[in-house]
């Protein structure tokens, strides 16, 4: 070795000492003077001399030094430097997908979700099996327009109902338009569209919405007839006011969006005082039901678990459980036959919003409305759901009951107990809005003392066929002695220590109250547990030292759980010879779906929203991935499946096969993979599905595109033609399909499905139409990193830019 290359040695050394010392600042300083001076001489024998095995593993290196650098940054609020040391990194490594991906990461983190969007794209533009960008970006398009934006668009009797509500005002003489919280711009379209108007304008707070609304204003040739800001209503600065007020921001709860502040502030400030706002009133309706569903995200009810560890039912209650209430879909739960009202249905409260007073005493909690309800018959009660009729004008209702198909979900208000109730039984109840929080108030609550813990460890925990299941197949198992137990919750672990078939449990600090109130309840002594802050602490323990490892698979979101099964292999090395790693096996399992529920949630359907081209500026914003399936309604088109096996590492494996219909299916129809997983906890044993209505993990599903079938001579092989040579209004009819070809990809422990192209045999990627958000973003000189630094640096904490033009009178419209 020459004395340049003993010289090279000894600093990757020193980095390597620095490394083991957590002194990543020296550590970084050092790796970056050595790459940018030596890079050149990083030849494999130096390499192999500091323990490095090759380039790759010294890339791999430097990528650990800069996460590591930029976590201590975070820590230490230095949100510039984080982003310098990134952009140092992407000077020596142009384009590396993992530094791409952890600069998307860090603007995420930040609330700056449209740039992280772009460093995820670039990447998979780069590399479309980087499933790890591809993750992200899905959760960050999630982040930018909400999954309920789609359903609601698709709503089709919730528009026709504003627009005639717009129409009527604006007839009667209100043609004077204020669009509050514009989103794409729907609303401002019909005003714009009514004759006799005079000037409209929107306004929205997101930085995203506002883009789109604007391109879309374009697009119909309207952008010099509308002002349109980028400001909550109550921050504009314009010197006009309206003769119409037109909303849409009301959540399951009526006023979580802040409409009343919203409205009073309009009423004040905004509105001529013969003014209207649209809609007119809301009128809010409560009822009792029963749904084991709901109630297990809420306390414990897994009779098994409490038995096991000397537990009251009603002693663990979710934290998410102590805010007003929840959002959900009752028609999708009933659709299951896990719901049941068990009162009867009262009005209990109606505002006007176009009475200023009232919105004051509501807002400041002066109205209290007092009701009582009936209980239908014997049974329990778990809490109370309330909807509501929205009145946009004398003509015009839109109910959010839970049997009408609507886009709003139904507000569910849980009782921390399942409450014992006889028929013609009353509860006195009473409703208020106070701040605009909706709240019901009662005496119906259990007082004692209970452990708050995360809703999702609930959910773990009430999933009784799971629980028996996992202890059942590892109590067989013998000389137990360590155990590392990082599932959810580590009850598995807890039960061998109180049997005494383990002395040492090994265990995530994520429920740690609940961890120390077991032990003391059931005389199992706290030194016989070590709790980790997280997974990497795992590797701390001495190799050889663990009898049993208790992964957990999947997420309660229907993930695989990437961080686990990336780190199977390095677990390894702390297990004895004789031990074993839990689960043994898990399969990929599915089936082709259509379901007209799912695709209205990520995608736009309503054939007017493509006249007015909303669905093309939406169409970058749609999702590939559904996760977190509660029961909906959907149509098997193909025998459930085995899609792959699940790889316990973090490497790129790739499979295809091929799905039977279950007869020839238009391609149209086809919509989603419906998938889910089988768990073999022990080798030799049952598998268990999450396939189940109790499961705590829940299903997901891969979106297929619109285009994907490309005629139907692509991604599946076609049967036989339709009876008749033509579809209703004249077109052509399309080749049935009946098979139907999928390549699996698996990569850093996430897992993607696409539709394989028949003819080139080449996933079949999807190519958006039209301009795209991100693209526009580019083009106004966000291209590089270092500008998107200074951008989110500059932005972190700031309020959005005032817009430009438009700025104390607006133009009205000739």
């Amino acid at each position: 070795m020459s004395s340049d290359e003993e010289i090279l040695v000894g600093e990757l050394k020193v980095v390597y000492d620095f490394v083991t010392r957590a002194k990543f600042r020296k550590a970084f300083e050092a790796l970056l003077k050595l790459l940018q001076l030596k890079t050149p001489e990083l030849t494999e024998a130096p390499l192999a001399a500091a323990g490095i095995e090759d380039k790759d593993s010294a890339e791999e290196l430097f990528l650990f030094v800069v996460s590591k650098y930029a976590d201590q940054l975070e820590q230490e609020e230095k949100f510039q430097e984080v982003f310098e040391i990134i952009e140092q990194g992407l000077e020596l490594f142009p384009e590396h997908p993992e530094l791409l991906n952890e600069t998307g990461v860090r603007l995420q983190r930040y609330g700056r979700s449209l740039e992280a969007s772009i460093c995820f794209e670039r990447v998979l533009l780069q590399e479309p099996k980087y499933l790890k960008a591809y993750q992200n970006l899905q959760n960050t398009k999630c982040e930018l327009v909400e999954r309920w934006h789609f359903r609601m668009l698709n709503d089709v009797v919730r528009n026709a109902a504003y627009k005639r509500a717009i129409q009527n005002q604006i007839k009667a003489g209100h043609d004077e338009v204020l669009d509050i919280g514009t989103g794409t711009g729907l609303l401002s379209l019909y005003a714009l569209k009514c004759e006799g108007i005079r000037k409209v304008a929107a306004c929205d707070g997101s930085e995203i919405m506002v883009q789109i609304a604007r391109d879309v204003f374009g697009a119909n040739g309207l952008s010099d007839r509308i002002c349109l800001f980028q400001s909550f209503s109550q921050d504009l600065k314009i010197g006009d006011k309206f003769s119409l007020i037109v909303t849409e921001t009301l959540d399951s709860g009526a006023f979580g969006e802040g409409i009343l502040e919203t409205l009073i502030h309009a009423k004040q400030n905004l509105l001529l005082p013969e003014g209207r706002i649209v809609p007119s009133q809301v009128v809010l309706y409560v009822s009792g039901y029963r749904s084991r569903a709901l109630t297990a995200s809420n306390i414990l009810i897994n009779e098994h678990f409490s038995s096991d560890f000397n537990l009251p039912s009603n002693c663990l209650i979710s934290k998410e459980g102590i805010k007003c209430y929840d959002a959900e879909d009752v028609s999708r739960i009933k659709a299951n036959d896990d719901f049941v009202f068990v009162t009867d249905t009262v009005c209990a409260m109606t505002v006007d919003f176009n009475d200023l007073e009232c919105l004051v005493r509501c807002q400041e909690g002066l109205e209290v409305d007092q009701f009582e309800l009936s209980c239908l018959d014997d049974g329990i009660l778990d809490g109370f759901v309330v909807w509501f009729d929205l009145e946009l004008d004398e003509d015009n209702k839109i109910s959010t009951d839970p049997t009408t198909a609507t886009c709003w979900n139904q507000a569910i208000f849980k009782l921390n107990q399942r409450l014992p109730v006889t028929k013609e039984q009353r509860l006195s109840l009473t409703m208020s809005c106070k701040d605009g929080a909706l709240a019901i108030s009662h005496n119906l609550n259990s007082m004692d003392n209970q452990i708050s813990i995360d809703e999702h460890v609930l959910e773990y925990l009430n999933d009784a066929e799971y629980y028996n299941k996992l202890t059942t197949d590892i109590e067989e198992m013998e000389d137990l002695e360590k155990v590392l137990d990082l599932s959810l919750f580590p009850y598995t672990g807890l039960k061998l220590l109180k049997e005494g078939k383990t002395s040492m449990l090994f265990c995530l600090d994520r429920a740690e109250d609940l961890i120390e109130f077991i032990a003391n309840q059931n005389d199992i002594p706290m030194s016989a547990i070590m709790l980790l802050s997280s997974l990497p602490e795992a590797f701390l323990l001495n190799d050889y030292t663990l009898d049993l490892i208790i992964l957990q698979p999947v997420d309660v979101f229907g993930q695989i759980n990437s961080e686990h099964f990336c780190q199977y292999q390095s677990l390894f090395p702390k297990l004895k010879p004789t031990g074993s790693i839990v689960p043994s096996r898990l399969e990929l399992h599915g089936s082709i779906v259509h379901s007209d529920w799912i695709v209205k949630c990520c995608r736009v359907e309503n054939p007017e929203l493509h006249q007015f081209h909303i669905d093309r500026y939406l169409s970058t914003l749609e999702t590939e991935n559904h996760l977190d399936l509660g029961p909906f309604t959907y149509e098997n088109l193909a025998e459930p499946a085995k899609l792959t096996d699940v790889h316990f590492d973090g490497k790129l494996h790739e499979a295809d096969m091929q799905l039977a219909l279950r007869e020839p299916t238009d391609p149209a129809h086809i919509h989603a993979i419906l998938y889910y997983y089988q768990i073999e906890f022990a080798p030799q044993k049952e598998f268990l599905s999450t396939q189940r209505v109790q499961s705590f993990a829940k299903r997901s599903a891969f979106i297929i595109p619109k285009d994907a079938f490309q005629g139907g001579n692509g991604n599946a092989q076609a049967g036989q033609e339709n009876d008749d040579n033509e579809e209703e209004g004249g077109q052509p009819a399309r080749t049935k399909v009946n098979r139907v070809n999928i390549n699996i990809v698996q990569n850093h422990g996430v897992i993607k499905c696409n539709l394989l192209d028949s003819e080139t045999a080449q996933p079949g990627y999807r190519q958006q139409p039209g301009v795209t958000i991100n693209a526009r973003v580019i083009a106004r000189g966000m291209t590089d990193v270092k500008k998107l630094i200074e951008h989110t640096s500059s932005n972190h904490f700031s309020e959005p830019a005032e817009e430009p033009a438009a700025a104390n009178h607006l133009v009205e419209i000739a």
